[in-house]
Protein backbone atom coordinates (compact mmCIF):
# COMPACT_ATOMS: atom_id res chain seq x y z
CA UNK A 1 0.00 0.00 0.00
CA UNK A 2 2.76 2.49 0.89
CA UNK A 3 4.45 1.96 -2.68
CA UNK A 4 1.19 2.32 -4.41
CA UNK A 5 1.01 5.99 -2.09
CA UNK A 6 4.07 7.32 -3.22
CA UNK A 7 3.27 5.94 -6.96
CA UNK A 8 0.38 8.31 -6.69
CA UNK A 9 2.15 11.12 -5.19
CA UNK A 10 4.73 10.84 -7.75
CA UNK A 11 2.05 10.97 -10.61
CA UNK A 12 0.42 13.79 -8.65
CA UNK A 13 3.48 16.05 -7.89
CA UNK A 14 4.51 15.43 -11.87
CA UNK A 15 1.22 16.43 -12.84
CA UNK A 16 0.94 19.62 -11.29
CA UNK A 17 3.92 20.68 -13.42
CA UNK A 18 1.85 20.36 -16.77
CA UNK A 19 -0.39 22.91 -15.65
CA UNK A 20 -4.35 22.26 -17.10
CA UNK A 21 -3.09 19.23 -19.11
CA UNK A 22 -1.64 17.50 -15.96
CA UNK A 23 -5.23 18.09 -14.62
CA UNK A 24 -6.70 16.53 -17.70
CA UNK A 25 -4.12 12.87 -16.43
CA UNK A 26 -4.84 13.15 -13.00
CA UNK A 27 -8.52 12.67 -13.64
CA UNK A 28 -7.91 10.36 -16.46
CA UNK A 29 -5.90 7.77 -14.38
CA UNK A 30 -8.17 8.36 -11.16
CA UNK A 31 -11.89 7.73 -13.16
CA UNK A 32 -9.63 4.29 -15.41
CA UNK A 33 -7.34 2.67 -12.86
CA UNK A 34 -5.41 4.14 -10.05
CA UNK A 35 -7.21 5.75 -7.09
CA UNK A 36 -5.93 9.19 -6.32
CA UNK A 37 -8.48 10.49 -3.34
CA UNK A 38 -9.43 13.63 -4.26
CA UNK A 39 -6.52 14.60 -6.14
CA UNK A 40 -8.24 16.63 -8.57
CA UNK A 41 -9.85 18.86 -6.22
CA UNK A 42 -6.36 19.85 -4.65
CA UNK A 43 -5.05 20.00 -8.23
CA UNK A 44 -8.01 21.99 -9.26
CA UNK A 45 -6.96 24.41 -6.19
CA UNK A 46 -3.33 24.41 -6.09
CA UNK A 47 -3.99 25.92 -9.90
CA UNK A 48 -6.31 28.54 -9.32
CA UNK A 49 -3.92 29.75 -6.63
CA UNK A 50 -0.78 29.62 -9.21
CA UNK A 51 -2.93 30.17 -12.65
CA UNK A 52 -6.40 31.80 -12.32
CA UNK A 53 -7.30 32.80 -15.42
CA UNK A 54 -6.70 29.25 -17.23
CA UNK A 55 -8.38 27.72 -14.18
CA UNK A 56 -12.30 26.65 -15.51
CA UNK A 57 -9.90 25.28 -18.76
CA UNK A 58 -8.16 22.97 -16.27
CA UNK A 59 -11.56 22.39 -14.85
CA UNK A 60 -12.79 21.12 -17.97
CA UNK A 61 -10.01 19.37 -18.92
CA UNK A 62 -10.50 17.55 -15.67
CA UNK A 63 -14.27 16.87 -16.55
CA UNK A 64 -12.72 15.36 -19.44
CA UNK A 65 -10.44 13.28 -18.72
CA UNK A 66 -12.66 11.71 -15.54
CA UNK A 67 -15.11 11.37 -18.41
CA UNK A 68 -13.05 9.42 -20.58
CA UNK A 69 -11.19 7.49 -17.45
CA UNK A 70 -14.70 6.28 -16.29
CA UNK A 71 -15.73 5.27 -20.12
CA UNK A 72 -12.44 3.04 -20.26
CA UNK A 73 -13.73 1.07 -16.29
CA UNK A 74 -16.96 0.66 -17.88
CA UNK A 75 -15.72 -0.83 -21.33
CA UNK A 76 -13.69 -3.16 -19.26
CA UNK A 77 -16.20 -3.92 -16.49
CA UNK A 78 -18.28 -4.77 -19.69
CA UNK A 79 -15.78 -7.04 -21.01
CA UNK A 80 -15.17 -9.07 -17.34
CA UNK A 81 -16.30 -6.80 -14.40
CA UNK A 82 -18.34 -9.35 -12.92
CA UNK A 83 -14.82 -10.67 -12.13
CA UNK A 84 -13.60 -7.76 -10.32
CA UNK A 85 -16.82 -6.97 -8.53
CA UNK A 86 -16.61 -10.57 -6.71
CA UNK A 87 -13.43 -9.69 -5.86
CA UNK A 88 -14.09 -6.77 -3.75
CA UNK A 89 -18.35 -7.32 -2.60
CA UNK A 90 -20.05 -10.02 -1.16
CA UNK A 91 -22.65 -11.79 -3.15
CA UNK A 92 -25.64 -10.32 -1.13
CA UNK A 93 -23.83 -6.87 -2.07
CA UNK A 94 -23.99 -7.34 -6.23
CA UNK A 95 -27.22 -8.53 -5.78
CA UNK A 96 -28.10 -5.21 -3.95
CA UNK A 97 -26.16 -3.11 -6.35
CA UNK A 98 -28.09 -4.95 -8.98
CA UNK A 99 -31.46 -3.85 -7.73
CA UNK A 100 -30.52 -0.26 -7.11
CA UNK A 101 -29.03 0.27 -10.69
CA UNK A 102 -32.50 -1.08 -12.13
CA UNK A 103 -34.93 0.54 -9.47
CA UNK A 104 -32.37 4.20 -9.90
CA UNK A 105 -30.62 3.06 -13.28
CA UNK A 106 -27.41 6.24 -14.08
CA UNK A 107 -29.22 8.24 -10.53
CA UNK A 108 -26.50 5.71 -8.56
CA UNK A 109 -23.98 7.67 -9.96
CA UNK A 110 -25.07 10.68 -9.18
CA UNK A 111 -23.86 11.62 -5.26
CA UNK A 112 -20.43 9.56 -5.55
CA UNK A 113 -19.65 11.24 -8.65
CA UNK A 114 -20.93 15.15 -7.72
CA UNK A 115 -19.48 15.14 -4.00
CA UNK A 116 -15.69 14.75 -2.83
CA UNK A 117 -16.01 12.31 -0.41
CA UNK A 118 -14.61 8.91 -0.09
CA UNK A 119 -17.67 7.02 -1.83
CA UNK A 120 -16.44 4.15 -3.89
CA UNK A 121 -17.56 5.48 -7.17
CA UNK A 122 -15.25 2.80 -8.84
CA UNK A 123 -17.49 -0.25 -8.16
CA UNK A 124 -20.42 1.67 -8.88
CA UNK A 125 -18.77 2.22 -12.54
CA UNK A 126 -17.41 -1.43 -12.58
CA UNK A 127 -21.62 -2.79 -11.81
CA UNK A 128 -22.88 -0.31 -14.58
CA UNK A 129 -20.66 -1.93 -17.03
CA UNK A 130 -21.69 -5.44 -15.65
CA UNK A 131 -25.18 -4.81 -15.47
CA UNK A 132 -25.32 -2.91 -19.22
CA UNK A 133 -26.57 0.58 -17.65
CA UNK A 134 -27.49 2.36 -20.90
CA UNK A 135 -24.32 4.27 -21.91
CA UNK A 136 -25.74 7.45 -23.07
CA UNK A 137 -27.60 8.13 -19.43
CA UNK A 138 -23.93 6.63 -18.12
CA UNK A 139 -22.14 9.66 -19.86
CA UNK A 140 -25.09 12.34 -18.75
CA UNK A 141 -24.75 11.85 -15.28
CA UNK A 142 -20.99 11.30 -15.40
CA UNK A 143 -20.47 14.41 -16.89
CA UNK A 144 -23.30 16.72 -14.96
CA UNK A 145 -22.15 15.27 -11.60
CA UNK A 146 -18.20 16.27 -12.56
CA UNK A 147 -19.08 19.66 -13.98
CA UNK A 148 -21.07 20.50 -10.65
CA UNK A 149 -18.14 19.13 -8.43
CA UNK A 150 -15.24 20.28 -10.76
CA UNK A 151 -16.48 23.64 -11.85
CA UNK A 152 -17.61 24.12 -8.29
CA UNK A 153 -14.34 24.32 -7.08
CA UNK A 154 -12.29 26.35 -9.67
CA UNK A 155 -14.94 28.85 -7.88
CA UNK A 156 -14.47 28.21 -4.91
CA UNK A 157 -10.76 28.45 -5.08
CA UNK A 158 -10.85 31.09 -7.39
CA UNK A 159 -13.07 33.11 -4.93
CA UNK A 160 -11.67 31.76 -1.38
CA UNK A 161 -8.02 30.53 -2.36
CA UNK A 162 -6.25 28.50 0.11
CA UNK A 163 -9.39 28.01 2.44
CA UNK A 164 -11.25 26.57 -0.34
CA UNK A 165 -10.43 23.14 0.40
CA UNK A 166 -11.24 23.54 4.30
CA UNK A 167 -14.84 24.86 3.28
CA UNK A 168 -15.20 21.94 1.24
CA UNK A 169 -14.87 19.62 3.87
CA UNK A 170 -16.44 21.92 6.43
CA UNK A 171 -19.56 22.03 4.40
CA UNK A 172 -19.43 18.84 2.93
CA UNK A 173 -22.84 18.25 4.16
CA UNK A 174 -24.68 20.87 2.52
CA UNK A 175 -23.07 18.89 -0.23
CA UNK A 176 -24.47 16.08 0.50
CA UNK A 177 -27.94 16.85 0.98
CA UNK A 178 -27.74 19.28 -2.54
CA UNK A 179 -27.07 16.27 -4.14
CA UNK A 180 -30.01 14.24 -2.55
CA UNK A 181 -32.51 16.73 -3.86
CA UNK A 182 -31.40 16.66 -7.22
CA UNK A 183 -31.44 13.12 -7.17
CA UNK A 184 -34.77 13.12 -6.25
CA UNK A 185 -35.80 15.77 -8.43
CA UNK A 186 -34.41 13.08 -11.65
CA UNK A 187 -36.15 10.63 -10.03
CA UNK A 188 -39.60 12.00 -9.99
CA UNK A 189 -38.97 13.33 -13.37
CA UNK A 190 -38.34 10.50 -14.58
CA UNK A 191 -40.94 8.34 -12.92
CA UNK A 192 -43.46 10.95 -14.44
CA UNK A 193 -41.99 10.94 -17.84
CA UNK A 194 -42.10 6.89 -17.81
CA UNK A 195 -45.57 6.89 -16.75
CA UNK A 196 -46.42 9.65 -19.73
CA UNK A 197 -45.29 7.75 -22.13
CA UNK A 198 -47.07 4.43 -20.29
CA UNK A 199 -50.26 6.21 -20.55
CA UNK A 200 -49.41 7.03 -24.54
Amino acid sequence: MQVIKNIADWFLRTAAILGPWGLFLVALADSALVPLPQGVDALIVAHAIAAPGSTYFAAGLAVAGSLLGSLILYGLAARGGKLMLEKKVSAAGIEKMHRQMEKYGALVLLLPTMIPLPLPMKLIVIGAGVFQMKLPRFIAVITFARIVRYFGIAYLALRYGETATRLIKENAGVGVAVAAVIIALFFFVNRWSARRVGAG
